[in-house]
């Protein structure tokens, strides 16, 4: 640095820290004979002495107080104050008088003081605005975005990204790095190279919160992939055109949270046909303080592997015990089956002090509940999911909890899903209605039941079934209709000619009909528009080419059966975003969803359809 800077060639007394880590000081030079690097000393020191405090500005005072026995022997050899000698290293250092208060702090680094240097909210230039301060001239962001980063320790940047990444400062950044890897050679880069390319701006942000390049496009896997170690770490922009916003992964704690509410939908669904009985939430058991008993309404086999601390199993329970306690709790999976027993309990004497648990054990694991063993009684990080179809609605693995499912569950206690499974499918009906009448009135519309039905009478040589879904989606699975012809929707729009005079029927679908429906719509007014369907005919086109009302997910609803790529019967589809998880049957279905992603690629066509699920 002091190379650099007045061609000083460095001596033994002002080499840098040792392995050890300690810090060098400076040592006077004999007789002083020396002022300039003396003083450069100095400058080095206060260097060190703002990166230990993390980059953030000191005052003169702190700084002064700081520093090393020798150095302050050699400002007063030379009769120099530690004003002078910052004012004699501006390419070093600036002073900023905040309050009366002289403040020191590292040229080239975001402001990360109390409040913002004087003039930073009377307008700026881009060449001076800060990467941490939102948009030009805005003091309210830079005060925001600086209080965030202020003090911020190694490594915590990383768990607090979905923050971060609101900030205007870090959608830039990764907007610069985008654009090198956009033009480079297959959209890929060394990330070294990436390192050396940024402006300072995005140099001078990655060091306030204390990530390397790497460690930032770590945090966001669905924009920027990383591949090889080392040195040779490569880092390639995975889509075919510049996103506008870069949304992180999400932590355990926000994938828990969409789990939780997801699971108290359920919860409501699964329990609302028992009116007489009432619920009580995780929350209000953990801070009561009335004597309190759990009756555990979970089978033998789910109670082998853990129970709530001082339960009773349901075919236990005596009148005695009912009267010796305030609160009654019953619990089970996720609350079929104990809204169930205090429904048959609403007429008994004690049925003002029995209530479920909400969401049942599953919902006990969110909020942090403790499970016993139920022989020794010991605490145990371990429950039984009731179904595999409940494993979705648990923590996520690396939560804390061993979600364990196993064989010899009675079979009786699944027809706790048909209920739910048909408020989805009435939920579904009334969204994929108010989708098609809102935005695509004009598509003639089939039933999913209807079209099963001509299947299985035979008629499937007469229809061709377009998928609109990604090739993601369609990898998993699609419909069985044994004797039709499945074609993905591009193959459509390079042959729709073609296609259309050979089928009596074209039936378009993709997950709830939103996407299918503008394809539907689009490609009958494509086909009279270019003239490859007569105007006057435009009737009998639109009742040819049909949407699939509902989609995937009404012929689910519906038994209809699923294959893979392969053409062999599956159980396993994918939904094709977080907003549609519930609008699928509960029952023999496994859906394949990456919550690291809860929005899709293609989400611009959940926009074009409308859809608010």
């Amino acid at each position: 640095l002091a190379q650099a800077l007045c061609g000083w060639k460095p001596s033994l007394r002002s080499m840098p820290p040792a392995a050890g880590g300690a810090m060098s000081v400076a040592t006077p030079s004999p007789g002083g004979e020396n002022r300039e690097q003396d003083l450069l000393c100095v400058a080095v020191e206060i260097q060190r002495i703002l990166e230990a405090s993390g980059y953030k500005p000191m005052s003169a005072t702190d700084v002064g107080k700081a520093l090393s026995m020798q150095s302050h022997m050699l400002l007063l050899q030379h009769s120099i104050g530690l004003l002078g000698v910052i004012s004699a290293h501006q390419k070093l250092y600036k002073l900023t008088d905040v309050d009366g208060c002289q403040m020191v702090s590292l040229n080239g680094v975001p402001w990360l003081g109390p409040s913002l240097p004087p003039g930073a909210s009377s307008g700026c230039t881009p060449s001076r605005c800060s990467p941490m301060s939102g948009a030009c001239g805005d003091p309210q962001a830079g005060i925001k975005n600086s209080s965030i980063m202020q003090g911020l320790p190694r490594g915590k940047a990383l768990e607090m990204m979905g923050e971060l990444a609101e900030m205007p400062a870090v959608q830039v950044a990764l907007h610069e790095i985008a654009q090198l890897l956009f033009v480079a050679p297959q959209r890929t880069l060394l990330v070294s190279e990436v390192g050396s390319r940024i402006t300072q701006n995005t140099r001078s942000l990655l060091r306030s919160v204390k990530l390397r390049v790497a460690q930032l496009l770590q945090c966001f896997p669905n924009d920027f992939a990383l591949s090889g170690q080392g040195p040779a770490t490569a880092a390639t922009y995975c889509h075919s055109e510049l996103r506008a916003k870069f949304a992180p992964r999400p932590s355990i704690a926000e994938l828990n949270s969409g789990r939780y509410y997801r699971l108290l939908k359920l919860g409501s669904d699964i329990t609302e046909r028992f009116d007489r009985a009432k619920s009580i939430s995780c929350r209000d058991v953990h801070n009561s303080r009335s004597t309190m008993i759990f009756v555990d309404c979970r089978s033998e086999v789910e109670r082998s592997i853990s129970v709530i601390a001082n339960s009773i199993p349901q075919s236990q329970v005596l009148e005695a015990d009912l009267a010796e306690v305030q609160l009654v709790v019953a619990y089970c999976c996720v609350g079929a089956h104990s809204a169930e027993w205090c429904q048959a309990q609403a007429d008994g004497m004690w049925a003002y002090k029995i209530r479920f648990l909400a969401g049942g054990v599953a919902a006990w694991a969110h909020s942090g509940g403790a499970f016993a063993d139920p022989m020794t009684m010991q605490p145990v990080m371990r429950v039984h999911c009731w179904v595999k179809e409940m494993m979705p609605f648990f923590p996520v693995p690396g939560a804390g909890y061993d979600i364990v499912l196993t064989a010899g569950v009675p079979l009786l206690t699944r027809e706790a899903l048909v209920h739910p499974s048909d408020m989805r499918h009435a939920r579904l009906r009334n969204l994929a209605w108010e989708v098609r009448l809102k935005y695509w009135p004009s598509v003639f519309c089939i039933e999913a039941a209807d079209l099963k039905t001509q299947i299985a009478l035979g008629h499937g040589p007469f229809y061709l079934l377009v998928d609109c879904r990604t090739l993601e989606e369609r990898q998993v699975s699609t419909l069985a209709a044994p004797g039709s012809v499945v074609i993905p929707a591009d193959e459509l729009r390079r042959r729709a000619p073609e296609y259309v005079n050979a089928f009596d029927t074209i039936i378009t679908f993709c997950t709830i009909g939103g996407r299918s429906g503008m394809f539907c719509k689009r490609l009958v007014d494509e086909l009279i528009e270019y003239g490859h369907f007569p105007e006057e005919r435009s009737e009998e086109l639109r009742r040819k080419i049909v949407n699939m009302l509902g989609g995937m997910a009404a012929w689910l609803h519906n038994k209809g059966a699923l294959v893979d790529c392969a053409g062999r019967p599956t159980y396993q589809f994918h939904p094709w975003c977080q907003a549609f998880l519930d609008m699928f049957p509960l029952e023999d279905l496994e859906l394949l969803f990456d919550e690291n992603r809860p929005v899709p690629h293609d989400a611009l066509s959940l926009a074009a359809c409308g859809s608010h699920a």
